[in-house]
């Protein structure tokens, strides 16, 4: 249905609102991060560092979008066969428009790319995003879960020389024994002389039994939801009386489409593949991110990469300027200092990360769009037309 013209000027302001609040949260967490780089520092990490790992890591980037998908193929497949190329053709234009455009807007391109190729209805197309977005919710709440109850609790003892002696650690040993904490979940500290922030830690722990509670209500409503649709449709939509009357349409809209997506899987373990697959995306993420950390030899473990992950997903969610330019960088740069890791380091790292992470998805989903004869305005367009 067309808007009117006063529903068009409210909608055009609401996109300006958003797009202005983006710029200043992105303006503010640039000045954040710049403010404190140490230029001289930061040439001497990136004239120091292995570049040689950015290729695996970049593999692996493109790797996690394979998988992603592969799960878009099997939550597609009971309504029509799609080639996984022209899957992960859609899926890196999204993220390539993500990186280029306000609003994330990538999310609903990448639908109705697969939709007017493949002749899927676009109500269709677009409830298996909502469903790759809340197995991606879902897959978070384990994934945190999991590192928060793995972070120390407090510093471990290590002992030193040959084995015959069990003399425990002083404050200065800790600091550059091998630079990691003896059990291996997080470096202690890098050669900037920088302490594991365990008050920030110890706190973040004590989340890990709300997260907990958090995936296995999760777990439970998608089982139900599966089994009792129409039901636990109606409760849920009872229990969101107390939200504003617009923020309880469009949550009751996502789960309709949650809802209208699960009932075309005939057999249900196909749903816990897709949340196998969901979790692998994370990991793999992770992986790509821990990969990357031997380029500045800052002694991130896998379990401080998936927490990396998961700050980093929190922060982009917000409103921010194209590219995540800022937010990305300062986020991961506080995530790293929680560590113990130093600001020089910190500071390389994330912009190292930033650029394997950004360019090279934003590179190649310009060549698939080339090669699919469309062009960014032209996707642009087709994204307003199907929100009118």
């Amino acid at each position: 249905m067309l808007l009117g013209k006063g529903e068009s000027i409210l909608k055009l302001d609401k996109k300006r609102i958003v797009f202005l609040l983006g710029i200043i949260i992105s303006g503010v967490c640039s000045w954040l991060f710049i403010r404190n780089v140490e230029w001289s520092s930061l040439n001497r990490a990136f004239s120091e560092a292995k570049y040689v790992y950015i290729l695996p890591t970049i593999v692996i980037i493109f790797l996690s979008h394979y998988v992603r998908a592969e799960r878009w193929s099997c939550l597609l497949a009971p309504v029509k066969k799609v080639s996984i190329a022209n899957l992960f053709s859609a899926t890196v234009i999204g993220f390539m428009a993500n990186n280029v455009l306000p609003a994330r807007v990538g999310e609903i391109i990448k639908p109705i790319l697969i939709g007017k190729k493949e002749n899927i209805r676009m109500s269709t197309s677009i409830a298996t995003v909502v469903m790759e977005r809340v197995f991606d919710i879902l897959s978070m709440i384990v994934l945190a879960s999991a590192v928060l109850l793995l972070l120390p609790t407090d510093l471990p003892q290590k002992k030193l020389g040959d084995g015959s002696r069990s003399t425990k650690i002083t404050t200065n040993e800790r600091r550059i024994i091998d630079g990691r904490v003896a059990d291996g979940i997080v470096p202690l500290a890098t050669r900037e002389g920088n302490k594991i922030d365990m008050s920030t830690i110890k706190q973040l722990k004590r989340w890990s039994i709300l997260f907990a509670c958090l995936g296995v209500f999760a777990i439970m409503f998608l089982f139900l939801l599966s089994i009792y649709p129409e039901k636990v449709s109606a409760i849920t939509k009872k229990l969101l009386f107390f939200l504003p009357h617009h923020l309880s349409e469009k949550l009751t809209g996502l789960i309709d489409s949650f809802i209208s997506g699960l009932q075309i899987f005939d057999d249900k373990r196909q749903i816990l593949w897709i949340g196998i697959l969901s979790l692998i995306i994370w990991l793999l993420n992770a992986a790509g991110f821990y990969v990357l950390a031997y380029a500045f030899d800052i002694g991130l473990t896998f379990t401080g990469a998936c927490f990396v992950n998961i700050c980093l997903a929190l922060a982009i969610a917000l409103p921010q300027a194209p590219g995540y330019i800022g937010v990305f960088h300062i986020a991961t740069e506080k995530t790293l200092r929680i560590f113990g890791i130093g600001m020089s380091s910190s500071q390389s790292y994330a912009i190292l990360l930033w650029a394997v992470s950004v360019i090279p998805v934003t590179l190649a989903g310009f060549l698939f769009l080339w090669r699919e004869h469309m062009s960014l305005l032209t996707i642009t367009k087709q994204n307003e037309t199907a929100l009118e």
